[in-house]
């Protein structure tokens, strides 16, 4: 099968998965990756994985002038185009709006004319395409019939699963519901490394927090941020941007930045013995919210579809992501713009409330707990709360998970859950044991979470492409 593969990676375990895709009779056509890997398969055409982001062509293409892309095309794609201008709030952040169109423009009459030329049969991502490049390649690919496949590493025990299409959600997984619609399974079912899980999770007294954002913490202790500080001071002193860099500083400390702002509209003490609804907020720019969140990739209009569709009395209580901070210190971003909180704090029984605050506590108290895609979701129906999604999260066939569009579908969902619908241990255990069978175990960089080496998840992840393929075919 000729095969465009979209895999970043400098190890040698990417170098593994072609070979072995090879192996199998696989024809790679084209392969975007790292520079690294220059060399090592010269009949595939490689393209570097920053170079594409950035609309440069690989060596082989450098001289091929593909049309620009007509009208009716632009048409056809206007819902990726405005995904695309939110997903370049990444890497292309800063840019003004026809900036940012000239861009996707070019974008579009390059992917559109390498995908004609070399006509893949089947398109594989690494993940959920969200790189500007690679989330047009597979929109592109839904339009011109091309089959495609993509892994996404759920945080549920160093498991991974695979979509066709994101937007549909795991299709292995949705038929291992509806064959076991009618089985109640026990926490003995379940694997080792599940149901090890799963007690985690439920066991109050353990410390429940995900690898990634341990790692997070840690990436940025004080230890770390006084490094990289360092790092920046004498890099300024080098080229001499040192008291412009001083002087922005004492502006953003003055003046005002992100984490004033948000001082400024937050509720020290919320009440919560009132009944309320928890929301999370997203960590942005990240693919969690674009392109996984669609339109909800603004997290102040699912705030407004949710305060429009409250039941009386209830609140909505707003917390920011804490790598938000980590990430991007005092700064104002495309995604964390000036008077971004004070539009949330406006919205009618909204509350923003302080960062500290222990989520797990929240999601404890709280009568649901709404996101776009997060893990928080997951998170609460694991400890029997009700979820409201508002995009294509891993866990959207889960009992106990709403899927919010607008509005009435909020509204709906809510007059359920203040009728007392909630997820319930049994339905729960019974989607894990689906979910193990629809899922494989992968190497994450946490000796906790990983159940395998990296050349077993590498041998993992291409039996599932072998079997998809075939269906493919």
């Amino acid at each position: 099968m000729r095969i465009f593969l979209i895999w970043p990676g400098k190890n040698q375990e990417t170098v593994n998965l072609v070979s072995g895709l090879k192996q199998s009779g696989h024809e790679i056509v084209y392969w975007t990756s790292a520079k690294e890997h220059e060399g090592k398969f010269p009949e595939i055409i490689l393209h570097d994985h920053f170079d594409a982001w950035n609309g440069v062509p690989p060596k082989e293409l450098a001289g091929v002038a593909f049309d620009p892309p007509g009208e009716e095309l632009i048409k056809k794609l206007s819902g990726v185009e405005s995904i695309i201008m939110t997903m370049m709030n990444k890497h292309f952040e800063g840019r003004c709006v026809d900036e940012r169109k000239n861009y996707y423009y070019d974008l579009l009459g390059y992917w559109y004319g390498v995908l004609n030329k070399y006509k893949p049969e089947a398109i594989i991502f690494s993940a959920p395409p969200h790189p500007t490049f690679s989330y047009l390649i597979f929109e592109l690919a839904r339009l011109l019939n091309i089959n495609t496949l993509m892994f996404d590493l759920a945080p549920v025990a160093g498991r991974m699963i695979w979509y066709n299409d994101f937007w549909q959600g795991n299709r292995a997984l949705k038929e291992e519901l509806i064959k076991n619609k009618n089985k109640n399974f026990s926490l003995a079912d379940l694997s080792e490394d599940l149901r090890a899980y799963f007690k985690l999770q439920i066991d109050e007294t353990k410390d429940a927090t995900p690898y990634y954002l341990k790692h997070d913490r840690i990436k940025n202790n004080l230890v770390n941020k006084t490094i990289l500080k360092q790092k920046i001071l004498f890099k300024s002193l080098k080229d001499l941007t040192f008291f412009k860099k001083i002087f922005l500083y004492l502006k953003k400390l003055i003046i005002g930045n992100t984490q004033k702002e948000y001082a400024r509209f937050c509720d020290p003490q919320p009440d919560l013995s009132k009944k309320f609804i928890y929301v999370p907020l997203h960590y942005q720019p990240e693919c969690n919210t674009s392109p996984m969140g669609g339109a909800f990739v603004s997290q102040i209009l699912m705030i407004k579809t949710l305060s429009a569709a409250l039941p009386e009395g209830w609140r909505i209580y707003v917390k920011e992501h804490p790598v938000q901070w980590m990430a991007f210190g005092l700064n104002y971003t495309d995604s964390r713009y000036p008077d971004y909180y004070k539009e949330i704090a406006r919205v009618k029984n909204v509350h923003l409330i302080p960062v500290e605050t222990d989520t797990y506590y929240l999601v404890k108290q709280a009568q649901a707990v709404a996101t776009v895609t997060g893990t928080a979701g997951w998170e609460a129906v694991l400890r029997g709360k009700p979820a409201l999604i508002f995009g294509c999260a891993w866990y959207n066939d889960c009992p106990g998970v709403w899927q919010i569009n607008d509005v009435l579908t909020c509204r709906q969902a809510l007059e359920k859950i203040s009728g007392g619908s909630l997820p319930d241990r049994q339905t729960t255990i019974n989607y894990l044991k689906c979910f193990e069978s629809s899922s494989v175990s992968s190497f994450v960089n946490d000796p906790t979470e990983s159940q395998v080496t990296e050349q077993e998840s590498t041998r993992n992840i291409l039996a599932v492409i072998d079997k998809e393929l075939k269906r493919f075919i």
